[in-house]
């Protein structure tokens, strides 16, 4: 730290705190500080502590010993509206939105300088400034304010979850995995905002696995495993990227996509699924066809908006169509049917993880046993069977788990993507959809998901893989489509494109697509 940064006074401090979890220990004597202007970035494992410390700090846990301060003064939240109401807000992986309200609602509900006489709210001051931060964020064509948010993407809901911290004039903001969702023109814009707000002052404590971004926007980094302190208050810029892996995970982690030698993969020149100009109903979605072969790692790239997921949903059968024909294994699938999908060999992984993908107040046994139940034909459920898959799937995929009637909410990130994983693969799809398949996981959790997938493409199971990281679609990939306003613009030979080649076809577009 420079002689500058060390006559600021912290913004923030924690002494000595610590954080009991039935028998696990959260957190363990962390110390901890944030200076104004500063951000500072929390990294580490799934389950290391960095996300338990923000809750800490703003009430949303209360922990059993240490001390927080906050502008010099010792302070104890006991829920986060207190937090942001002395100037410090959390924006958490989990949305606290409600569905049903606007999205300029939702942004302004609690606000009381958008409420007359104490009372009555001023939903025109609402949409007035929804539509203000929208345009600010570049993102009105995409979000509008008097849209339910239960009509928005889990990108979208990001972004207003973001807008509504950075709207309140905090001078502390934690940001909880904030570009997990988000493309890279959105990122890049989330980062503008973040330095304007740093000359004015604002804190900013974020949590993230993404380690090419952190190293753009961070100042100084601290990491956690096991609920310690094993890398604290290190600068930056004077910290390597193997050493910092090798600090977040204990080991060093040399091939993160398991690509080996690099060499291109033979791909079957049998064609599991024909895609021909598939449509939806609200015409978002028009005249996509492409094909994906046996045992081939197709990248869905794109920016937030573009209509990767909803392309996929369609193909699924879980938004209807209207138009266009979806053939597996050379026989058409019945149009707009979710079950006939599962029945044909297909899979399905939501990036709502935790709203769609699974049940989180259903134990983990009862959550891999899901998709099996529900394709069979025996009325009853055999509870020894159920027990004799879920531990086969534990190790198989080697999740770390407690006892198998735990919550699966009791799970990380990364073991719960595992969970989501095995519900399918348990009903021995022959092809799986994934949408975001490493959103919110740790760099090991997230070596160990690209193994699974790279397994499982080289016993012939093919995977789409929506991902919003494109690092991953070349990391991991066989080839990549490019969605742009509801259509497909390209497909690349991944091992032949580049990062600037599919940023250009999201942005840009073309009339005529390029096929390689």
């Amino acid at each position: 730290m420079g002689r500058k940064e060390q006559e600021r006074d912290p913004v923030l401090q924690v002494r000595n705190l610590s954080k009991t979890f039935y028998s696990t220990r959260a957190l363990e004597g962390v110390d901890f500080e944030l200076l104004p202007g500063e951000v500072h970035t929390l990294m580490g494992e799934n389950g290391a502590g960095k996300s338990t410390l923000g809750k800490c700090i703003t009430g949303i846990y209360q922990a059993e010993e240490g001390e927080i301060f906050y502008q010099g003064k010792r302070v104890s939240f006991g829920n986060p509206k207190e937090a942001l109401d002395a100037g410090i807000a959390i924006v958490l992986q989990e949305f606290n939105v409600i569905p049903h309200l606007s999205v300029a609602e939702n942004l302004f509900l609690t606000d009381r300088g958008y409420y007359r006489k104490g009372w009555y709210m001023d939903a025109a001051a609402m949409v007035q400034k929804t539509e203000e931060l929208l345009q600010y964020f570049h993102m009105r064509e995409f979000i509008d304010p008097m849209e339910p948010m239960a009509g928005l993407s889990v990108a979208e809901m990001q972004i207003v979850e973001i807008m509504k911290a950075m709207s309140r004039e905090a001078r502390v903001i934690i940001l909880d995995e904030p570009t997990a969702t988000l493309s890279g023109k959105e990122v890049k814009r989330l980062f503008e905002m973040i330095r304007e707000l740093k000359e004015k002052g604002v804190a900013f404590l974020i949590v993230s696995h993404r380690i090419q971004e952190i190293y753009e926007i961070s100042d100084r980094i601290t990491v956690f495993r096991d609920g310690r302190l094993v890398l604290p208050h290190a600068a930056t810029k004077d910290l390597g990227e193997m050493e910092l892996i090798k600090a977040m995970v204990g080991r060093q982690i040399a091939d993160l996509y398991g690509k080996g030698n690099g060499r291109k993969r033979e791909i079957s020149r049998e064609v599991v699924l024909d895609v021909r100009g598939i449509c939806d109903r609200v015409n978002f979605v028009q005249d996509c066809s492409f094909q994906v072969h046996e045992g081939e790692i197709l990248g869905v790239a794109g920016l937030v908006g573009a209509g990767r997921t909803e392309l996929l949903r369609c193909v699924f059968g879980i938004d209807p169509r209207s138009s266009g024909r979806v053939c597996f294994q050379g026989r058409e699938i019945k149009k707009d049917s979710i079950g006939a999908s599962i029945r044909a060999g297909m899979g399905y992984l939501s990036e709502k993880r935790k709203e769609e993908g699974l049940h989180q107040e259903m134990s983990i046994l009862h959550n891999l046993n899901m998709v099996v139940h529900a394709v069979a034909k025996r009325p009853l459920i055999e509870a020894a069977g159920e027990e004799r898959r879920c531990a086969e799937l534990v190790e198989r995929l080697r999740i770390k788990v407690g006892e198998p009637y735990n919550k699966v909410s009791s799970l990380s990130g990364g073991n719960q993507q595992k969970i989501l994983l095995g519900k399918w693969l348990l009903a021995h799809p022959k092809l799986l959809i994934i949408d975001e398949p490493t959103r919110g996981i740790d760099v090991a959790s997230k070596s160990e998901i690209y193994g699974i997938l790279r397994e499982l493409a080289g016993n012939g199971i093919s995977i789409v893989m929506i991902s919003s990281e494109i690092n991953e679609i070349l990391g991991v990939t066989d080839r990549t489509l490019v969605v742009r306003d509801g259509r497909i613009v390209a497909s690349l030979l991944t091992a032949d494109t580049t990062e600037e080649e599919i940023g250009y076809y999201a942005t840009m577009g073309t009339k005529e697509g390029a096929e390689r």
